[in-house]
């Protein structure tokens, strides 16, 4: 079975460091990730944060310009901007 639903993603983006963050669930508190597990650290490092229940809360990726679609990043840093300019 396929089941497809469109949710609001949030995330961030810092451009200082390339690194972006998809939060899974939203808000994640303070040290809510009790494990975090590094992936394909030779393609750019990606790093899943796990809760204690082992769930995802998000997903962190440094090399961010490389790995995700410009257009993404270009919608958070539009949407930064706006936050900031209100």
């Amino acid at each position: 079975m396929f089941i497809e639903a469109r949710i609001p993603l949030v995330c961030s983006y810092d451009s200082d460091a390339d690194a972006a963050y998809i939060y899974l669930d939203h808000p994640v508190p303070a040290g809510a990730a009790e494990q975090v597990v590094p992936f394909e650290p030779e393609h750019g490092m990606f790093i899943l944060d796990l809760n204690a229940a082992s769930h995802v809360l998000g997903v962190e990726i440094i090399g961010a310009r490389k790995h995700l679609p410009p257009a993404l990043l270009q919608a958070i840093l539009a949407h930064t901007q706006t936050t900031n300019t209100e």
